[in-house]
């Protein structure tokens, strides 16, 4: 009888003594990610209805306007929270699906990069500041080296989850065209899902696009158990191996 991936991983020494580690480091970036969250919106700025403003007003010069914004407003994402999902959505609604997706793609992709490649350089400073324990660190990198990639998968599931893991991606060093490839599994049906409602619904009406959102989370939570099934004997492997290293 296979193991429970669940019993693997509270068996081994590297999720054990990782997990202090990770839920520090990932406990200051969703207080940041919260703060600015609070921050702008007791101050009212970056609302749906000043998106739509913008984009309309974009519009009246041409798409790639619009798509220019797109892009610039999932960049700053990484830095003050904007609802990803409904922008993603009226980029349906004011491009059409192929330049809808295009230009959601390309903003969700440099947004994750730049978070990655900022985390990669000064990542571990912060995650010295906020754990001292070397064998905790160390832990934690192993141990997202291991769920690094379902992670990545399931990061639209939940805001602030694709600036988090794109940050963990970078501090623990996770190889850049890995990180690329299952953030990419992981954006671009949600950029795709979310466009075509948005392409199909009206800026007042996302019925289509709420609809199609629920299901998208299914199907994330689906491909995550698969992945956590076919890796469930290389939890045991490292866990033992680091088992045996810290004799």
């Amino acid at each position: 009888m296979n193991p429970n991936p669940l019993q693997l991983l509270t068996k081994n020494w590297y999720f054990n003594s990782g997990i202090k580690a990770f839920m520090r480091f990932v406990g200051v970036l969703v207080l940041v990610f919260t703060l600015t969250l609070l921050l702008f919106k007791g101050l009212d700025v970056f609302s749906v209805e000043d998106i739509k403003q913008w984009l309309q007003e974009a519009q009246k010069w041409s798409s790639i306007w619009v798509g220019s914004l797109i892009i610039a407003l999932l960049i700053v994402d990484l830095f003050i929270a904007i609802p990803t999902l409904s922008l993603t959505i009226l980029s349906g609604f004011f491009l059409g699906l192929k330049m809808g997706i295009l230009f959601s793609y390309l903003g969700l992709m440099l947004s994750g990069s730049l978070g990655y490649l900022i985390s990669r350089y000064h990542g571990l400073k912060l995650l010295n500041r906020v754990c001292k324990n070397e064998s905790e660190k160390i832990g934690m990198i192993h141990l997202y080296q291991t769920l690094g990639p379902l992670t990545l998968l399931l990061c639209r599931a939940a805001p602030m989850l694709p600036e988090i893991t794109s940050c963990l991606a970078g501090t623990t060093r996770m190889p850049y065209w890995k990180y690329v490839f299952f953030y990419t599994l992981g954006s671009l049906p949600y950029a795709a899902i979310a466009v075509y409602s948005g392409s199909i619904s009206t800026v007042d009406n996302p019925s289509p696009a709420i609809y199609t959102y629920v299901g998208m989370f299914a199907v994330l939570g689906l491909i995550g158990l698969i992945v956590m099934y076919f890796k469930r004997h290389e939890l045991v492997s490292i866990g033992d191996h680091e088992i045996i290293n810290n004799k």
